[in-house]
């Protein structure tokens, strides 16, 4: 039953981007043209409002459960304010993976489950210090380390969602510290932004949030901002675009451009959390160190056909202590090798892709594997799209199974 339900989706997704294209031909093409939700402020629109709203629905069959499931990936609302050349403030809410397993009964009398209610995503103010080369803000904000998967954005994403999909030890991992010391990715604090022509800079001094573990043997978060013990962390990413400059007014960095620009961007990044752990005592103190290294390479090839491209390897540790597991999203110290490779057929608005990572985490004996393939369907670029993404994998644990994965996304944005 599960390998025709399979079948059945593959079967699906390989076919909608054929559907109704004799009508089609029949008919006068629909307008798909959109004009951003921008409400000008002044005369000349150098003041405004920017509105953006998304939607990413899912419907998911897996090798590990029985049916077919339904969820709401994503649901977002962001809107920011230039309101003067020096000013800007960014406000963000909405929730994630909402889905029948936690949806709430009655919302408003809620005690244990949160996914059904919308939080705060963002809420940052910055100024410009020197336009273009110096901003400085503070808030809940996305100016991240380690990597570029770690400050994407989520609206124009190459892949379905970013890398790890479930199938290996690690899920999500450029989002390395979400369960640790952040909300959700975003961490409360100061940054620095800007670009020196070419080469540009993002840094943060963040106020981690309260994360108390059970102190032992194997080190623990003991971040407690009670008593001020490992409550600052630092995070910095830096890059060089030897081709088209990439915008950095916002920090959601762009999955791919297709073939609108042409980007070759070198990067590093890092972030450091001094006296994050502890082990057996709350004076034994260890600290958490993270570095990636990556490559972006995106472009048109001819008038037919564009690429995208990204490799990236992370290293993680927590601690000089072994046996650190947080049983989150990065589970202890290693090193992941990320890649993925993306062709768009221009004229047919179609992309495939395939995806590869391979983990080596400290606290399975074995290398963890995943593999994913996925098409994209362009029904008007990044704002209207389909997504179907099958990815299979490994985890580490001696004698574990492989598991599949089948995924179908809508993504409407405006």
């Amino acid at each position: 039953m599960r390998k025709q339900t399979f079948l059945f989706l593959i079967a699906a997704v390989l076919l909608f981007p054929f559907l109704g294209n004799s009508q089609e031909a029949e008919k006068k093409e629909a307008d798909h043209s959109y004009k951003p939700l921008k409400v000008n402020l002044n005369e000349d629109g150098s003041k405004y409002i920017r509105f953006i709203t998304w939607h990413q629905l899912w419907l998911e069959a897996r090798s590990d459960q029985k049916g077919i499931r339904h969820s709401i990936r994503r649901s977002r609302l962001l809107a920011y304010a230039q309101i003067s050349p020096r000013f800007l403030i960014l406000t963000h809410f909405g929730l994630n993976s909402l889905s029948a397993d936690n949806l709430t009964a009655n919302p408003n009398s809620q005690t244990a489950n949160n996914r059904s209610l919308l939080f705060l995503h963002d809420a940052w103010a910055e100024f410009a210090i020197e336009p273009g080369k110096l901003h400085v803000g503070s808030g809940l904000h996305y100016w991240n380390g380690i990597s570029r998967l770690s400050n994407q954005s989520t609206l124009n994403m190459m892949t379905l969602d970013n890398p790890g999909a479930g199938n290996s030890d690690v899920r999500l991992f450029p989002w390395n510290n979400i369960t640790t010391s952040d909300q959700f990715a975003r961490h409360l604090g100061i940054y620095a932004k800007g670009s020196l022509g070419k080469f540009s800079y993002r840094i943060a001094a963040n106020n981690a949030r309260t994360n108390v573990g059970v102190l032992g043997a194997t080190p623990t978060y003991q971040v407690d901002n009670a008593i001020g013990d490992g409550v600052w962390n630092y995070a910095g990413y830096f890059k060089y675009d030897i081709f088209d400059k990439e915008s950095d007014k916002l920090p959601y960095l762009v999955g791919t451009y297709l073939g609108k620009k042409k980007v070759l961007s070198i990067g590093a990044g890092f972030f450091h959390h001094p006296d994050a752990l502890a082990v057996n005592d709350l004076n034994n103190r260890e600290s958490v160190t993270h570095f990636a290294v990556d490559a972006f390479y995106d472009a048109p090839l001819n008038e037919n056909l564009a690429i995208s491209a990204l490799g990236a390897y992370y290293n993680y540790n927590y601690g000089d202590t072994d046996g650190f597991s947080t049983g989150g999203l990065v589970p202890s110290s290693g090193t992941v090798v990320h890649g993925q490779l993306g062709l768009l057929f221009r004229k047919h608005n179609v992309m495939p892709y395939i995806t590869y990572n391979t983990s080596n985490m400290d606290f399975t004996p074995n290398n963890s594997d995943e593999l994913g393939l996925g098409l994209n369907y362009f029904i008007n670029g990044h704002f209207a799209k389909i997504t179907a993404e099958y990815t299979t994998g490994t985890k580490g644990a001696t004698g574990a199974e492989s598991t599949n994965i089948f995924r179908l996304q809508t993504h409407i944005f405006l």
